[in-house]
């Protein structure tokens, strides 16, 4: 009998790929059955961390007379086509559908669309299959149609809410649009939703208000935005595709199965899954508990999650668990990368 994993991608619609980018985790994650590769600047400093000797020929290379930002990049590039090669073969059997690895945008422009669209268009030219990875703000709404009317590959990170994941899926929708009416072949979008950042967050607002929603609907609020979010997708005929990420268990996997989705997991949690082995039963239709979403919305910020109308796009920088998670990969992944490997100390604010 086939294990969890590898039952998910033969037997239903859903897909998963490798949320990691140490070289032997990848490899086993390919032979499991990934078909692509997520990277992160936090992602890149914890390989470059991990196996400082197999990066470092491609380290030294780099001209050290470069200013860190683009020294960064120099190292997200290094990682992010390594992973790009590992899964080429699957690039082309596939057809472009999957068999990409994803290489993120500098966080201190997640408000510069001008800035974004400019490294969005040097990234994409990293190699064919890599994914410009880009977060979910107003500015980036603008970058997601321009990126997708010129035939890039997008990543639109750093989801939380029903509202981000319309805004995206309208944007590309828009952008293909016109890239099939200039002839340009159209490649994947795939809109992350951050099931399990929104709950880490929406239980820390509702342990400071006191608000005593239990941990046993907060644990299940991730996977009902998700749900609604594909709901929507299938309705209006949206082609990108979601990818649930950030899981925290295997219940984020398992209650979302057999959905169309491309689910990004981490070796932990492919760890987990295979240990748990949990019934190979397809989940996406059950309909998610009306009791439990009203008792979720006394989190005003779980609300924002989860209504459609929920967040404007003027809000998408100003939610609290976007520059939560801004923050983390700023000051524990781009700051980190902007002077690895060399003498200096970085200047920036931490």
């Amino acid at each position: 009998m086939a294990n969890y994993l590898t039952w998910l991608a033969q037997e239903t619609k859903t897909r998963w790929w490798h949320d990691s980018a140490i070289p032997e985790e990848i490899d086993a994650g390919i032979a499991m059955g990934a078909l692509g590769i997520t990277t992160n600047p936090v992602l890149t400093y914890k390989t470059l961390q991990a196996c400082p000797e197999f990066w470092k020929p491609e380290v030294d290379k780099i001209d050290e007379r470069l200013e860190p930002s683009m020294r960064a990049e120099a190292l997200l590039q290094i990682v992010a086509t390594y992973a790009a090669g590992k899964v080429r073969a699957i690039y082309s059997a596939t057809d472009g559908e999957h068999g990409y690895a994803f290489g993120q945008l500098n966080p201190a422009l997640a408000g510069n669309k001008k800035e974004m669209l400019a490294q969005g268009l040097r990234v994409a030219s990293w190699a064919p299959n890599v994914a410009v990875k880009i977060p979910t703000t107003r500015a980036a709404i603008y970058v997601v149609e321009e990126l997708a009317a010129r035939g890039v590959a997008i990543c639109a990170s750093l989801n939380f809410s029903v509202a981000q994941a319309v805004a995206v899926a309208n944007a590309y929708q828009k952008g293909i649009g016109r890239a099939r009416a200039d002839g340009i072949r159209v490649k994947p979008c795939f809109v992350v939703q951050q099931g399990g950042r929104l709950e880490d967050y929406i239980r820390d607002v509702n342990a400071d208000l006191e608000l005593g929603v239990s941990e046993e609907d907060i644990s299940k609020a991730g996977n009902a935005m998700t749900k609604k979010t594909y709901r929507l997708f299938e309705e209006r005929g949206f082609e990108a595709k979601i990818m649930p990420a950030g899981l925290r268990g295997v219940h984020h996997l398992t209650e979302l199965a057999g959905g169309k989705f491309v689910f990004t997991l981490h070796p932990r949690i492919q760890k987990m899954v295979l240990a748990e082995s949990p019934p190979q039963v397809e989940r996406i239709d059950e309909p998610v508990d009306v009791r439990m979403i009203q008792r979720l919305y006394q989190i005003w910020e779980f609300k924002k999650a989860y209504d459609e109308d929920g967040l404007c796009e003027e809000d998408f920088m100003s939610f609290g668990v976007m520059q939560k998670t801004l923050s983390q990969f700023m000051e524990t992944g781009w700051t980190m990368l902007e002077t690895y490997g060399t003498k200096g100390a970085s200047q920036r604010w931490t």
